[in-house]
């Protein structure tokens, strides 16, 4: 059995944040561990409310589990804090984790800030250089850069700059027009993973799927570009199977 820990936001909808990357981790045969790092009032229309979780019990939590068990990967999604940045970059530091997938959740699809703007600098300069890849979105790709990144040209660009913090980068390119297409770069190659866009509304938690998937996919022994690839083929699998859930966007389904 292979032990995936997963630091992030719950959900109250139950389509993102910890219960998305709960039914990634079971789905792919693997024990979900798990770190909340923030509760969310939200339903498929927006989010009402965040109430964060003080830093020092983010870390109380992850380092209970690790005295007892030591995970094959993490995925380390919402952090909503500089404080819980800090406190989860001392931990692995101190413990040391292998495979560590970071989902930078910056903002909402409504917009709503998840991560304090102020923390942004923190997160480069701390926790993607201790992460083995870094799994943007075009938005959250812009926001780390300062620089826009809209279509394949300005995504390679961005993964050469991202990969200048540290980790290797797959951005993620969902919000492309026309073809999806997931930019994988190691440092010296780009990789390319392509399909046709898929014609459906229900994509509410496929970034966390995304990212929870690969850093179970490289628990399971896969090398990055390999697991990178099998994430994007299993994260397009969970939104041809989505399916309503409430009066906004419905949810991905993972298995």
């Amino acid at each position: 059995m292979k032990y995936i820990l997963a630091i992030a936001g719950s959900d109250s909808c139950g389509g993102a944040g910890i219960q998305a990357d709960i039914k990634t981790i079971t789905r792919l045969g693997a024990h979900a561990l798990t770190a909340i790092t923030a509760v969310t009032a939200q339903n498929s229309l927006g989010i009402a409310a965040i109430q964060k979780i003080p830093a020092h019990f983010i870390s109380k939590q992850i380092e209970s589990v690790l005295e007892d068990i030591r995970p094959d990967g993490t995925k380390i999604g919402m952090l909503l804090t500089g404080a819980a940045i800090k406190e989860v970059t001392r931990v692995i530091k101190k413990y040391g984790m292998p495979h560590i997938v970071v989902d930078p959740v910056l903002r909402a699809s409504t917009g709503r800030k998840l991560l304090d703007p102020k923390a942004i600098p923190l997160l480069r300069e701390t926790l993607l250089p201790l992460a083995s890849v870094v799994t943007p979105n075009l938005d959250e790709a812009e926001i780390l850069t300062g620089k826009r990144v809209r279509n394949l040209e300005e995504m390679e660009e961005a993964s050469k700059a991202i990969k200048g913090f540290g980790p290797d980068v797959v951005v993620t390119g969902g919000h492309l027009k026309g073809e999806c297409v997931d930019l994988f770069y190691d440092g010296r190659d780009i990789h390319h993973f392509s399909g046709s866009k898929i014609r459906v509304g229900h994509t509410h938690g496929s970034g966390c799927v995304f990212s929870t998937a690969l850093a179970t996919f490289l628990a399971l022994e896969n090398d990055v570009k390999r697991a990178a690839e099998l994430a994007h083929e299993f994260t397009r699998g969970a939104i041809e199977r989505g399916y309503p859930c409430g009066k906004g966007p419905g949810a991905v389904c993972p298995g």
